[in-house]
């Protein structure tokens, strides 16, 4: 990117993006399960304890969940995440998924996972849910200051397709 428009770019998100002030978009984002275990695979850490992560969006708003530990003793987890409840922008930014589909091995499992420190920051398991904190999640990315724009987030999930449905706007 031409430095110039990236430097317009980057005062323009530090004053709120004024310069757009009175603008709404409504997108459709559709994430392939491909780019989703792309990402998760870029963004884990080399130390972490997950050894290998992978995510099988289905019909029914259902995402199946393949865990790999590093450490010897906890086996391979494969878990069906069914979506629970969805963001309350912008007061609860907090995807809630219910665990089905081995949920049983993942809540005896669960107080080694909580010790092995396994969850990225703002991921926490309680139980049969998974609770996504997106802000936290942006924040990781020093991007958290989007969320501000977002009025309305919906996430859904269809055979292979993650489906972000996003109303942002940005005051005038």
């Amino acid at each position: 990117m031409d430095p110039r428009f990236q430097t317009l770019i980057e005062r323009e998100q530090a004053a709120g993006f004024r310069g757009l002030a009175g603008s709404e978009v409504y997108a459709t984002i559709k994430l392939s399960a491909e780019l989703i275990n792309g990402a998760i695979e870029a963004l884990t850490p080399s130390t972490s304890a997950v050894r290998q992560l992978t995510v099988q969006p289905r019909a029914g708003n259902a995402i199946d969940v393949r865990v790999e530990v590093s450490q010897p003793v906890v086996p391979t987890i494969n878990v069906t995440a069914v979506i629970d409840r969805q963001p309350q922008l912008p007061d609860d930014p907090v995807l809630v998924l219910r665990l089905t589909g081995g949920a049983s091995m993942v809540r005896f499992l669960a107080p080694a996972i909580a010790n092995m420190n396994v969850l990225p920051p703002g991921v926490r398991l309680d139980a049969e849910r998974l609770f996504v904190d997106l802000r936290a999640q942006l924040q990781q990315l020093g991007q958290e200051s989007f969320l501000a724009f977002v009025q309305e987030m919906e996430v859904a999930a269809i055979d292979g397709i993650v489906v972000v449905l996003v109303h942002a706007a940005v005051k005038a």
